[in-house]
């Protein structure tokens, strides 16, 4: 099955794609990218206020385009052990997912997947960027 997953980088990849191709619908990828991402404290996996009012505005985008699926990827800052940062990565793509399933979108639209500490926000790698590791992303999944 192939995927074409629309993210940060992979939204300048499908832009360059479609002017070969024709075939991608621009504007569906780059509404959802302007808010995509949710920021996390450290350590923890709990949806803040400012959190849930972007998570708001994905839920109306899906309710729009309900042939739509997404992928929520979580991710955390390298301050943890590998193996903790994967499953902290997991529980921030699943408490996205939960609160989808529980604002009306059907789970079986939504995938998660944990990156934990690898593809950190800034290559700097230091406490002062470490708050825009721990997040989770949301993006696009086509067949």
């Amino acid at each position: 099955m192939n995927k074409k997953v629309i993210g940060a980088l992979g939204l300048m990849l499908v832009l360059s794609g479609c002017a070969h191709h024709g075939a991608c619908n621009v504007s569906d990828a780059e509404e959802l990218h302007r808010y995509n991402k949710v920021y996390f404290t450290s350590e923890q996996a709990e949806l803040n206020y400012d959190s849930m009012k972007v998570l708001n505005e994905q839920i109306q985008w899906l309710k729009d385009n309900p042939n739509k699926k997404v992928i929520v990827q979580g991710y955390t800052d390298p301050t943890g052990t590998p193996a903790y940062n994967m499953q902290l990565g997991k529980k921030r793509a699943e408490a996205v997912k939960n609160y989808f399933v529980k604002n009306g979108i059907a789970a079986n639209r939504i995938s998660v997947v944990s990156f934990g500490e690898q593809d950190l926000a800034s290559a700097k790698n230091t406490p002062q960027s470490w708050p825009m590791d721990r997040r989770a992303i949301t993006v696009i999944a086509t067949d």
